[in-house]
């Protein structure tokens, strides 16, 4: 069996894109695949139960039989962190390894997912540089190349640790203009100190647009019509703060965008369904007219109330940036179809076979 376990030096890197990405492609290629997460740090209520949100994402989408606690056993619930806090955190290291037998047993791939550095979990008593050695998984960093200096004495500081474990690095939602960069310097300069770049996954609008349903759950938001469309993916936020005349010509510059506005703004409001808008948020708790969502359901544009002000909503919906959601159809899709397409299969077999 390989174990591939998927570890960063920053955050908000995608370790989740590639993890799903390799699990569907491994499917693809006839391997029995699972997918166990060590530690999970997003905590939610299933079944009057605490499981880590990732592990419910993997097992629906994979369509694994296993128990979520089994896919994830450490989940650091507000209650969990608390008794660590206190010095009860004990017994970390035999739970995890009793899930992981059982969640990879009969599969021939287990994909494995990190919270971050392979010294997460030393406050548990079990840092994940001792998980990677009892699995005895191949570690692939998953970067973004934003901070070049941190992220390569990470890469460096990250192999050093487990040097006969790392697979290679895995640059992922690279912008278009630093891939040379990274293929002309950064490849050899890795290279020429044994590590492998597996693959130069670049920045992609699909998996960097935020579902409309991850807009109402962070916003506290009504839905006022479009309950069938809150899996529309928005790529861009215009703030609707302008005369109706510069309206029309601004949001014609952003396709697919979410329009952040006043409740009170029909004429704005209006401007924007006149465009490509995937979803109106309403703020001050001000509910539009009839017109404004008669003319939405028409467009098929999702309408929601914000209890905040503009300027609040603003600022939440851009902290959404930075994480990636795989929570709907199309995202596991377009990351399935990269991982395939930007990894260099057959590096990674070798190294995984070392």
């Amino acid at each position: 069996m390989v174990a591939i376990f998927l570890a960063s030096v920053t955050p908000y890197t995608g370790k989740n894109v590639i993890a799903m990405g390799l699990a569907q492609q491994f499917r693809k290629r006839k391997r029995s695949v699972g997918f166990f997460k060590p530690i999970g740090p997003k905590a939610a209520r299933v079944d009057d139960a605490y499981a880590d949100e990732e592990a419910v994402l993997f097992k629906k989408a994979l369509r694994l039989a296993e128990p979520l606690a089994t896919i994830c056993p450490v989940v650091l619930s507000d209650s969990a962190l608390a008794d660590l806090l206190r010095g009860r955190g004990e017994g970390a290291r035999e739970r995890i390894l009793s899930a992981y037998k059982a969640a990879a047993r009969g599969k021939s791939v287990m994909v494995c997912a990190g919270m971050g550095r392979l010294s997460a979990g030393t406050a548990l008593g079990y840092p994940m540089s001792q998980f990677v050695e009892d699995v005895q998984a191949r570690v692939v960093a998953v970067e973004r190349f934003t901070w070049p200096l941190e992220t390569l004495d990470g890469i460096l500081e990250m192999k050093a640790r487990v040097p006969d474990r790392f697979a290679g690095v895995v640059f992922n939602r690279v912008p278009e203009a630093l891939a040379p960069q990274i293929e002309q310097a950064v490849r050899p300069f890795l290279r020429a100190r044994g590590v492998d770049v597996l693959g130069v996954i670049p920045q992609d609008a699909v998996l960097s647009a935020i579902p409309v349903s991850d807009l109402v759950a962070t916003l506290g938001a009504k839905v006022l019509c479009g309950a069938d469309k809150l899996e529309n993916l928005v790529e861009h936020f215009s703030i609707g703060a302008m005369t109706v005349d510069a309206a029309l010509p601004h949001f014609r510059r952003y396709p697919n965008k979410a329009v952040i506005v006043g409740g009170d703004r029909a004429d704005i409001q209006l401007a924007a369904l006149e465009t490509s808008t995937r979803c109106l948020i309403l703020t001050g708790d001000l509910y539009p007219n009839a017109r404004i969502l008669a003319r939405a359901e028409e467009a098929g544009v999702p309408v929601i109330l914000a209890p905040m002000e503009t300027s609040a909503a603003a600022e939440a919906c851009d902290q959404l940036h930075g994480w990636l959601s795989l929570h709907n159809a199309a995202k596991i899709a377009r990351a399935t179809t990269l991982v395939a397409q930007r990894l260099d299969w057959e590096m990674l077999n070798h190294n995984l076979a070392r």
